[in-house]
């Protein structure tokens, strides 16, 4: 995985994590809460199907919330 740079929005995450394109299940963007905790927030209180149009390293994207991961303290979007 490598790093990346994130624009959900206001808010700006220069240490999201993007999945290998072999990785299993699809394409991930790893989001840790360290980073904006209020963007953390923020996506708790969404829907688990609504589609998030995010800015990905230049690249216009859609993520969807997967899952928060509490042992490491992030947000799991898959990236369509």
């Amino acid at each position: 995985m490598g790093k990346s740079v994130i624009r959900i929005g206001s808010y700006e995450i220069d240490d999201a994590e993007l999945s290998t394109p072999e990785a299993k299940g699809g394409d991930k963007v790893y989001i840790p809460c360290k980073s904006d905790p209020d963007l953390c927030m923020q996506l708790d209180a969404w829907d688990d199907h609504t589609s998030v149009p995010a800015i990905l390293d230049g690249r216009h994207s859609v993520l969807y919330k997967e899952k928060y991961d509490s042992q490491k303290d992030e947000w799991i979007m898959r990236l369509e």
